[in-house]
């Protein structure tokens, strides 16, 4: 009696034993992720080869010509879902660091972020192909806006639940909100440049690229209360 006591005891709060533990949840993201990342390279459309002529297939210039046409888009949509597909990759092991316990509240969490991540692949060729359309801009937009709430859902979540381990940094949790407020800040902007110049709003994505800096200097800048020195042990 005394030892089923103590296992429950040891169980983290908030454990839901029908829930898949933070190991599996781990596994299937990192599946999910990496079918992501695979398919993101199908929209990269090599120029056809039927009825070219021998000389222009031979022609470096003929070639490039078609490599800068539409091929400029859909590279840039495939370098930006790219590395935006892999810091959400490293912002959900850096959540999941912190996580100690389960519940099937945290798993559907979860899965409400690899839903958006499955979504990328198609609203990245979207923009690849459509990369003048303002439509084709706010849904990809909207699709980065929603994994980056997803993401933020799930910290929120492990924390109210009490599924943080003890001694968080504090620091890592404010430079994942900078992270996530730099990301809104350039959704939201190029998702209402993209209805007056929406050429300039496809190439404005690349302002996502410097944001773990950015998000890094903005914590050292406002390094947040610190801890009063009267506080237990």
């Amino acid at each position: 009696m005394a030892e089923g006591v103590d296992a429950n005891s040891r169980r983290a709060e908030g454990d839901d034993l029908d829930a898949p533990g933070v190991e599996r949840l781990l596994a299937l993201s990192d599946g999910v992720v990496a079918i992501a990342l695979t398919l993101l390279v199908l929209q990269l459309v090599v120029p056809p080869i039927e009825g070219v002529s021998s000389a222009d297939a031979r022609s470096a210039s003929y070639l490039w010509h078609q490599l800068a046409g539409d091929g400029v888009d859909q590279f840039i949509a495939y370098v930006v879902s790219f590395y935006v597909i892999a810091q959400f990759w490293l912002t959900h092991h850096r959540v999941f660091r912190t996580i100690r316990g389960h519940a099937e509240g945290l798993a559907w969490w979860n899965f409400t972020f690899l839903f958006t991540i499955t979504l990328m692949p198609f609203t990245s060729e979207l923009l690849g192909r459509f990369g003048a359309n303002p439509v084709s801009i706010d849904l990809f937009a909207a699709n980065l806006l929603l994994a980056s709430l997803a993401t933020q859902g799930v910290r929120i979540y492990a924390r109210n639940h009490h599924l943080e381990q003890a001694g968080v940094d504090d620091r890592d949790r404010r430079a994942g909100f900078f992270r996530a407020c730099w990301l809104a800040l350039v959704v939201i902007a190029t998702g209402t440049l993209a209805w007056f110049q929406p050429r300039l709003a496809m190439y404005g994505w690349l302002l996502i690229l410097p944001g773990h800096r950015i998000a890094d200097l903005l914590t050292d800048r406002f390094p947040g209360p610190r801890a009063s020195s009267d506080a237990p042990a």
